[in-house]
């Protein structure tokens, strides 16, 4: 796969101009790195109960098919990632950073809408392994000469709330999770009631 050069920009300082933006206050910060692909960092944003996880690295490059000839780097998505619970388990910075490599490492192309599962839990104690993609409530980055960059947010299923989205689908589930006030930032709930 070969990536048509866009205009020089640095993608990553205006993604991170506009996460500080919008949360208005310093995150910490860790940073995870992967063989052939460039660090993931992911920066953790505290204020009240909650606690938000965003990846910065994964919109360093387009996403596209691996498959592919060539890639405009000026029309391609991209993307970043974001997961907000609270009572944070140890490590799950790392579950997120390995999402946002897997564009880089296997040519995965995020969408509102795409499930992801690591099939390990995101943290030791979690029952959530992966979750559904939807649109955050960042609103999407423009970057100057390419296309703008979408922030992602990660809602935290289970094992079993993820095949059961695979047959009825990712909005089934997420209808389900809203009649029953699922709380979506405890990553250590059980199911909701698939019956």
């Amino acid at each position: 796969m070969r990536i048509v050069s866009s205009p020089a920009s640095d993608v990553l300082a205006v993604v991170e101009a506009a996460y500080h933006e919008h949360f208005e206050v310093t995150p910490a910060r860790a940073s995870v790195s992967f063989v052939g692909v460039d660090q993931i960092e992911i920066l953790r944003y505290s204020a009240g109960a909650a606690t938000t996880y965003v990846s910065l690295g994964m919109s360093r490059y387009p996403m596209a098919d691996p498959t592919a000839a060539v890639v405009d780097a000026e029309r391609a998505p991209r993307a970043e990632l974001l997961l907000s619970c609270r009572e944070p388990g140890e490590h799950l910075w790392r579950a997120l950073a390995v999402l946002a490599a897997a564009p880089a490492v296997e040519g995965a192309v995020y969408a509102a809408g795409n499930r992801v599962d690591l099939g390990e839990p995101l943290y030791a104690g979690a029952r959530c392994t992966g979750g559904m993609l939807t649109p955050a409530q960042l609103r999407p980055i423009a970057v100057p000469g390419m296309a703008e960059v979408n922030v992602l947010q990660l809602l935290p299923a289970t094992p079993n709330e993820l095949a059961w989205a695979r047959v009825h689908g990712s909005e089934a589930l997420i209808e389900r999770w809203s009649v029953q006030a699922i709380d979506l930032t405890d990553l250590a709930r059980g199911s909701a009631d698939l019956g």
